[in-house]
């Protein structure tokens, strides 16, 4: 876990602590994000690849999110290290495939999978903060 800055444990943990205020946020101003897909980048990190929408500093274009700390495909939400993303349609690609946005390679996670990696991601980053 070196190789992860102060100021990233930080922003990742006040976004944990975001999710577990979930009840207090206003989602009409978080972006949308659609045909997307949960990806693992070589780094091990996990992104979101999808179409933005009313994004504050993009607009509307195909992003890579920052990395990704929760995701509740019934609630239709996800949280980055960022922000929240309302979410529309996922991305139908196989699981493991290969894809890409812009300059960043990731493979595709199953919702299982995902939801697994997050979780020990989350246990860890609380870890480095204590």
């Amino acid at each position: 876990m070196a190789r992860y800055t102060a100021e990233l444990i930080s922003l990742y943990n006040q976004a944990l602590d975001a999710v577990e205020q979930l009840e207090k946020f206003e989602f009409g101003s978080a972006p949308v994000l659609t045909g997307y897909v949960p990806v693992q980048v070589s780094t091990r990190r996990i992104f979101m690849f999808g179409n933005a929408t009313d994004h504050p500093l993009l607009g509307e274009t195909l992003i890579s999110t920052s990395d990704l700390v929760w995701l509740d495909h019934n609630a239709r939400i996800a949280r980055t290290v960022s922000r929240f993303y309302k979410l529309e349609a996922k991305a139908d690609f196989p699981n493991g495939s290969l894809v890409s946005a812009g300059h960043l390679w990731g493979r595709v996670l199953g919702d299982e999978e995902l939801q697994c990696m997050l979780r020990d991601k989350a246990a860890q980053f609380r870890k480095l903060m204590n």
